[in-house]
C-alpha cells in the first residue's frame, strides 16, 4: 500500500479522525494525502467556523503546505514521524474531491474519513449515494469510515469480512486478506443464515476452495439468526472486532441501502470502523 487519501473540512470528526488515518498509515509506510476543498461563498456551522479561527485556515490554503494541528499530532506519535502530502482545493468540497480523483494523480489505495451519528452529518455519507457512488466503483478503492469516538492503536487483531458466499465476494476477501496479513490479524469470514434452508456447507466449501490467496489466521464462521443486526453487534462485541468490511455491490437499490444501514447501525452502536468495498 503507497497512497492513502484523508479527506478532511477539519470539522472535529474530521480532526478525530486523523489520528487513526495517521497510525494506520504509519503502520503500513504508507503516504498520507489529506485533502482540503473550500468555497468562499458556503457558510459552515459555528464549531467548524471556531475551528478555522484557531488554525488560521486561510493561511494554511494559500501556503498548501502544513497544517499545525495535524504536525503536533505527528510529532507527538510512537513514530514521530509520517509521510504526508497537502492537497487543497477550491470548490464545492465533494464535486472537487471526486475530480481529484478521478484525475487520478496520485494512485490512491485506499480512503479513511471520520463519521458521526446521524444521517448527512459526515463525509462519508456522500460516497453512499447513489449520484456519487459511480466514480468510486469505477476507481474500486474501499473507503474506511472512522467512528467519531474510535479509537486506532496501531494495530488490527481482528478484522470482520461479510459474505454470502457469492463467487464476487472472492477478489474483495482476498484484498482484505492482505490487509489482515500486513497487520498479523485474525480474519473473521462471517456468513448470517437469514433463509435456514439447506445447510450452507457445500457453499463455504465452494468458495474456500475457489481462493487463491490464503492467510493462516482466519476462520469461516457460518451464524443462524433472525435478527441479523443484533447477532453482528454481539459477534462484534464478543470477538473485539476492530473493523468490519462489507461489499456495497451495484445490484439494486435494496442491496445498498441495506448495506448503508447495517454500516450506519454499526457506526451508531459499537464505535467500530467500517471499510466499504465497491464492486460493480
Amino acid at each position: 500500500m503507497k497512497n492513502i487519501l484523508f479527506p478532511t473540512d477539519f470539522s472535529e470528526i474530521s480532526l478525530n479522525a486523523f489520528a487513526y488515518a495517521m497510525e494506520y498509515a504509519q503502520k503500513l509506510d504508507a503516504t498520507l494525502i489529506i485533502y482540503h476543498a473550500y468555497h468562499e461563498d458556503i457558510s459552515v456551522d459555528e464549531k467548524t467556523k471556531s475551528i478555522y479561527e484557531k488554525i488560521d485556515i486561510d493561511n494554511f490554503r494559500n501556503k498548501k503546505d502544513k497544517f499545525p494541528p495535524f504536525q503536533k499530532l505527528i510529532k507527538a506519535s510512537k513514530k514521530g514521524d509520517l509521510k504526508v502530502k497537502y492537497i487543497v482545493d477550491e470548490g464545492v468540497f465533494s464535486d472537487s474531491l471526486f475530480k481529484y480523483v478521478a484525475k487520478r494523480d496520485d494512485k490512491i489505495d485506499i480512503i479513511i474519513m471520520g463519521t458521526s451519528k446521524g444521517k448527512n452529518s459526515s463525509l462519508f455519507n456522500i460516497f453512499m449515494e447513489t449520484n456519487t457512488i459511480k466514480i468510486l466503483e469505477e476507481i474500486d478503492k474501499p473507503v474506511i469510515a472512522v467512528p467519531e469516538n474510535a479509537k486506532f492503536d496501531g494495530s488490527l487483531d481482528n478484522i470482520m469480512f461479510l459474505v454470502d458466499y457469492r463467487d464476487e465476494e472472492i477478489e474483495p476477501l482476498e484484498k482484505i486478506t492482505k490487509v489482515a496479513k500486513e497487520f498479523s490479524a485474525q480474519l473473521h469470514v462471517v456468513h448470517f443464515d437469514l433463509a435456514h434452508g439447506e445447510s450452507i456447507s457445500p457453499l463455504m466449501d465452494n468458495f474456500r476452495q475457489n481462493l487463491t490467496l490464503k492467510h493462516k489466521k482466519t476462520k469461516f464462521v457460518s451464524i443462524d439468526t433472525l435478527h441479523l443486526k443484533t447477532s453482528l453487534t454481539d459477534y462484534c462485541t464478543e470477538n473485539k472486532i476492530d473493523m468490519v468490511c462489507l461489499l456495497n455491490q451495484e445490484r439494486n437499490l435494496y442491496q445498498r441501502l441495506f448495506t448503508f444501514s447495517l454500516a450506519e447501525d454499526l457506526i451508531n452502536h459499537i464505535d467500530i470502523p467500517v471499510m466499504a468495498i465497491y464492486k460493480k
